[in-house]
């Protein structure tokens, strides 16, 4: 019994994890989403659908990725960041909702629990937008440790 409660807390953490990390690509995905909604209503095949769509959410993320590196103004680069994290937070909240109404918290730790959740996942989607940028020279910069 024990071993299945901590397995069963294994895996809803788990979730949780995964959920924060689908959601801090919110704007990625919803557009090849809706990518592949078009491309099916317009009577494409499944697989072509699929695809596009998938290629879509790639192509938009590294896109934001190499406009974030190439940018030098903080101005830009605070627009692009934004167009990224604003959505992800909002999924994040939504995620911070659903979590609360599972486990049921209610009174005044549920607006914190869903704020916090929002922020996370905006959070998670400016360090994987930034994260691992190469640098001017083409190379990758690594941290040094001292």
């Amino acid at each position: 019994m024990t071993l299945m409660i901590i397995l069963g807390i294994a895996a809803a953490l788990y979730l949780a994890w995964l959920m924060v990390r689908l959601a801090s690509l919110a704007l990625p995905v919803c557009l090849g989403v809706s990518a592949f909604f078009l491309l099916r209503d317009q009577g494409f095949g499944l697989a072509a659908a699929i695809a596009i769509g998938a290629i879509t959410a790639i192509v938009l993320h590294q896109t934001g990725r190499v406009l974030l590196a190439r940018s030098g103004s903080p101005h830009v680069r605070l627009l692009i960041i934004s167009l990224f994290a604003i959505p992800a937070g909002v999924a994040g909240m939504e995620v911070g909702a659903a979590l609360a109404h599972i486990i049921d918290i209610d009174g005044v730790w549920r607006i914190p629990f869903i704020v916090g959740f929002g922020i996370l996942t905006a959070r998670a989607s400016w360090r994987l937008l930034v994260a691992d940028q190469p640098s001017s020279g083409g190379r990758r910069r690594h941290p040094t440790f001292r």
